[in-house]
């Protein structure tokens, strides 16, 4: 399976000024100058229509991921609860 093809913001705001100020028309003419499909077109209009230019930018891959760096925080957390389990561990190991 390919990449999606993906396009910067500046490309989507042009598109969705040239939407929106009606001068190519709908949005078949307008997809068919920038060379995307129409619905495209739509979704990039909504998107501005609903958060301006920030709906515009690339979302992908940003949901879900954690950060590649833990925070001192959560590394402390990590690092107590293993020494937690190792203190079970022994203590196991000293009443057999």
């Amino acid at each position: 399976m390919g990449r999606k093809q993906t396009y910067s913001v500046e490309v989507k705001l042009r598109a969705v000024e040239f939407y929106l100020s009606g001068e190519m028309g709908g949005y078949r003419r307008v997809a068919e100058k920038f060379n995307v499909d129409a619905s495209q077109i739509v979704r990039w209009v909504r998107a501005y229509k609903q958060e301006g230019i920030d709906g515009l930018k690339e979302k992908r891959g940003l949901v879900g991921r954690k950060p590649k760096n833990p925070s001192d925080q959560e590394k402390i957390k990590r690092l107590e609860a293993e020494v937690a389990y190792l203190k079970k561990l022994l203590e196991a190991g000293k009443e057999r």
